[in-house]
């Protein structure tokens, strides 16, 4: 009797008490709990990171090729700027571009342009894209393309965009068809991923170079094979 009593308690002392469980099954669901909770943190803190870098190199990449654009422009190309309007009737900013070649990465526009538009989004914010435009189009065709055209999409998310040109004196926001070409090309405007910031660039439009005067040599020679 006293060896079953004493293997009774020492059984009892081997293992654990509800209360023990339930202690165990707590701190483990508490540890378990915040496992999970660092784990989302790190999860959206590295999300957030990737969502910042690949907004900053789709702002990088935008605002590179707009920069080559101005750069590559071709002697006899035309930039002009205008106001068209949505469908909606919002106001929408156009840079046009037309007689250039590699412009965006079209390589030749076959005697069209190429309008990059700020155009309005449902949500309010504006996209910057680009609609190639061909020669020789009529009004009623033109507001359909510009309404259903293949627009492609370079930089969503943007707002407040303003251009500005610099004529050799002052900066202004109007430069029409057959104004010759800007010194300098300036945009401002806000892009989401950046709200706090207003983004600020200018483009550099390389002069044309003047005609060089033909030397003396030359110039008696082609004297010389048509005398007067």
């Amino acid at each position: 009797m006293k060896k079953a009593n004493s293997l009774q308690r020492k059984s009892g002392q081997a293992g654990f008490t509800l209360f023990e469980v339930i202690m165990a099954l707590m701190i483990l669901g508490l540890l378990s709990g915040a496992v999970y909770s660092i784990s989302s943190a790190a999860l959206e803190a590295s999300k957030s990171v990737i969502t910042e870098q690949t907004s900053a190199r789709r702002l990088e990449a935008f605002l590179r090729i707009t920069r080559e654009a101005f750069l590559n422009l071709p002697a006899d190309a035309n930039l002009s700027f205008r106001i068209s309007q949505s469908s909606s009737g919002a106001p929408v900013p156009e840079l046009v571009f037309a007689e250039t070649s590699g412009t965006f990465g079209v390589p030749s526009l076959g005697g069209g342009s190429l309008i990059l538009a700020a155009r309005p989004r449902a949500d309010g914010s504006r996209t910057f894209s680009i609609l190639r435009v061909p020669g020789e189009i009529d009004a009623s065709a033109m507001e359909r393309l510009v309404t259903k055209g293949d627009w492609i999409s370079l930089l969503p998310g943007v707002s407040r965009v303003a251009w500005f040109f610099f004529n050799g004196n002052d900066w202004i926001q109007e430069w029409p068809e057959g104004a010759g070409r800007p010194q300098l090309v300036r945009l401002q405007f806000s892009y989401d991923p950046m709200a706090e910031s207003l983004i600020d660039v200018q483009f550099w439009i390389p002069p044309l170079a003047p005609p060089q005067p033909q030397p003396e040599a030359a110039k008696k020679e082609i004297n010389n094979l048509n005398p007067q």
